[in-house]
């Protein structure tokens, strides 16, 4: 009898073993800490190989609508993409330097500012925000922002000074973050200068976030290689170190002070032929230009400009380079990071992916949604999620 009992123990003793073994499970991160500031070393490996956001197709904005009774609903050139609180659609065509706004349903409803120098008008629109229900239209050429109710009513422009203003986004009603650009001479060089700068809703420079400069050698300039990936979301900043072996995050507060750090294995990949000449390519596009550019691109960034966003429950999404083929060859493939962690990653269908920065190819996210803006189609695509 003794023994039977001894045996249970035994028995129960190994089980409780086993369970807690198989119970523990390791972490596919490391933490260390240096004056406070925490860097979570992710490994490739999932710590949910389930997640994944799989967005469903609703419905698509063309740039041409025959069946259009007003002659300014149409777009030749879509650049930029804002959402408004009401989910009203705000599509910024850089070639009529106008922005065109559609309902929640893709709906049509008017067309705000125009081309030239007059009030309300612009010379070239190319970026553009929403800030405490104004919407606010950068104008690169002449460096003046034009100032709109959401009802398409002029209200003012100013000159915001000699730079560039580009990718505006709001990081709360006081503040929002853009990419500026500028020059400067270093021992008699000249130098382009590429900042994230934080600026409040008066417009007044705040702090620098990041700066890069590099010498400018003309046609051949690869000003991507100076610009630094960047988003907002959920009160918080996020950029990227500018790198092609090193895959970098910094995760800051509202006011531009640095939170935590995240950091991913990475192995470096080749940039092909291939992909330098189509890059080259978008490059004529964008510029409206011939010129053959020679740029010296030999390897994948780890994280490209325009590659980051945070979806509607706090995720950080960080579209990723690959090996490609012609299996692969469009194929959109995200990490996704939450608190400093890898989650998953995943394969999107949201329309063309690149591993270089393509402005005719380019994914906005506001709420449930996300807008794929295809310049190549001329159209946008509005998916839910």
């Amino acid at each position: 009898m003794k023994m039977k009992k001894s045996l249970c123990m035994i028995l129960v003793c190994i089980s409780l073993i086993i369970f807690s073994g198989c119970s523990k499970k390791e972490l596919n991160y490391t933490i260390s800490e240096v004056d406070g500031i925490k860097t979570y070393y992710n490994k490739n490996i999932p710590s949910d190989p389930n997640f994944k956001i799989s967005p469903k197709e609703v419905f698509t904005i063309h740039g041409y609508d025959e069946n259009a009774q007003d002659t300014l609903r149409n777009f030749i050139n879509p650049y930029d993409i804002t959402v408004d609180r009401n989910g009203n659609i705000y599509i910024l065509d850089n070639r009529l330097s106008c922005v065109k706004q559609f309902d929640p349903n893709g709906t049509y409803l008017r067309s705000i500012g125009r081309k030239g120098i007059g009030p309300g008008e612009m010379e070239m629109a190319a970026h553009m925000m929403i800030l405490n229900d104004t919407l606010f239209v950068s104008d690169v050429r002449s460096s003046k922002m034009s100032v709109f109710d959401l009802k398409g009513d002029f209200i003012r422009n100013f000159y915001y000074g000699d730079y560039e203003q580009k990718y505006m986004r709001p990081v709360n009603s006081e503040s929002y973050i853009c990419l500026m650009e500028s020059w400067k001479t270093v021992d008699e060089k000249l130098h382009y200068v590429n900042h994230v700068n934080l600026r409040n809703s008066k417009f007044e420079f705040v702090k620098t976030i990041k700066e890069n400069i590099g010498e400018y050698i003309g046609d051949n300039t690869n000003f991507f290689d100076y610009s630094t990936s960047f988003c907002v979301g959920q009160n918080r900043i996020y950029t990227a170190k500018n790198s092609t072996d090193d895959y970098l995050i910094n995760v800051m507060d509202e006011k531009g002070d640095l939170l935590y750090r995240i950091k991913k294995d990475f192995r470096k990949l080749a940039m092909s032929d291939e992909e330098s000449k189509h890059f080259a390519q978008t490059r004529k596009v964008a510029l409206l230009d011939d010129v053959n550019r020679k740029y010296e691109i030999n390897f994948k960034r780890a994280v490209e400009p325009m590659a980051m966003s945070i979806e509607k429950n706090g995720y950080l999404l960080v579209q990723v380079p690959m090996e490609r083929n012609d299996s692969n060859r469009y194929d959109c493939i995200v990490d996704a990071f939450k608190d400093g962690i890898f989650i998953n990653r995943f394969k999107m269908d949201v329309g063309k992916a690149y591993d270089f920065f393509n402005a005719d190819h380019k994914r906005y996210y506001f709420g449930n949604r996300i807008y794929y803006l295809n310049r190549e189609d001329n159209c946008v695509t509005v998916y839910e999620y």
